[in-house]
């Protein structure tokens, strides 16, 4: 697979939730405006795909039928078993391929436990490992070459939209081809990860977990402010000029704008959502003797608006756990 033929590679999309949706319309729109072919797209909720299917994408039946009709698929899930479910439907059931025919390289965009990386490297290494068994007529087992990277996107939904997320590349030499795909269609840049999908799981779970201690920061600052009467609005200005960065702002503007209720309403990543990824975080650091002390109040923040509040809620909806009356000290 060559940089110089990336306009002609078939690109397959799967997932179309908040982000995918997003994402694969500036892609499509992209490469339609470049004069190169449509995506192929599938979401679970078929009626998902009809907004693509209005800008030209493909619309097919299934993950493995997208997986058989393109040379790069891009995977956006919801989760750790939503990844495992479509990389078994693909690798049970890839086309046989000729000499000349690409590899099938597979870009795993969703956020991951790196345990559920290694499981798709490993899936990936067994169905290359498997040998012909039509021995009568070998061309039609032969295996089509199937090679795995992890490429996890940071921003919200927002960012999304406008084409300004920052994408990771990880992987073997595809990750150049990937980059290219993703920058400028649904990206503004890329982070290169190197070799291992592996690291680049670990990479996404620790800049989340980054996100989450500002969200935790803003909620106790926030908290206070209001009880000792500065105010969550006057506290605000300061955060507006003092870190005019858009995930602090945006996520400030959540803990102050209508009456401090729009964390309910201004939903980019929900409150399970929040509470996978912190674990993970959690995880990560439990797997190298370290703790994450701000992660571990984070989560139990997020499990109290779980218990207590509503599961829809922005995960920036942790700020109702610490204005909680017994949150504060005798």
């Amino acid at each position: 697979m060559e940089l110089d033929n990336v306009g002609k590679l078939r690109i397959g999309w799967i997932g179309l939730g908040a982000m995918g949706a997003e994402m694969a319309r500036n892609l499509q729109v992209h490469r339609s405006t470049a004069g190169l072919s449509s995506i192929n797209v599938h979401n679970r909720t078929m009626a998902k795909c009809e907004p693509l299917a209005a800008h030209g994408a493909v619309v097919l039946e299934s993950a493995s039928a997208v997986a058989n009709a393109s040379d790069v698929v891009f995977l956006s899930l919801f989760n750790d078993d939503a990844v495992k479910s479509v990389i078994g439907e693909i690798l049970g059931a890839v086309a046989v391929a000729d000499s000349t025919e690409q590899p099938l390289v597979i870009a795993d965009m969703t956020t991951v436990h790196p345990s559920t990386t290694q499981w798709v490297l490993d899936e990936v290494a067994w169905y290359m490992s498997q040998e012909d068994k039509n021995t009568e007529n070998p061309s039609t087992t032969r295996r089509r070459p199937v090679e795995f990277s992890q490429t996890p996107v940071w921003g919200a939904p927002p960012a999304a939209k406008a084409a300004r997320l920052v994408f990771v590349s990880s992987g073997g030499a595809h990750r150049s081809i990937l980059e290219s795909i993703a920058v400028p269609a649904f990206a503004r840049t890329s982070i290169d990860c190197g070799e291992n999908p592996v690291r680049a799981a670990k990479f996404k779970i620790l800049g989340n977990f980054m996100i989450a201690a500002v969200i935790e920061s803003l909620g106790q600052a926030m908290a206070v402010a209001e009880e000792t009467g500065i105010g969550r609005e006057l506290y605000n200005e300061f955060v507006k000029e003092v870190f005019p960065i858009p995930p602090v702002a945006g996520y400030a503007a959540k803990m102050t704008d209508d009456g401090g209720e729009a964390s309910k309403t201004r939903v980019n990543f929900s409150v399970p959502g929040g509470m996978k990824d912190v674990g993970y975080a959690i995880d990560l650091a439990k797997s190298v003797g370290m703790r994450l002390p701000v992660a571990e109040l984070a989560y139990e923040h997020l499990e109290w608006v779980l218990n207590n509040g509503d599961p829809s809620w922005d995960w920036s909806s942790l700020v109702y756990a610490l204005r909680k009356t017994n949150m504060k000290k005798p």
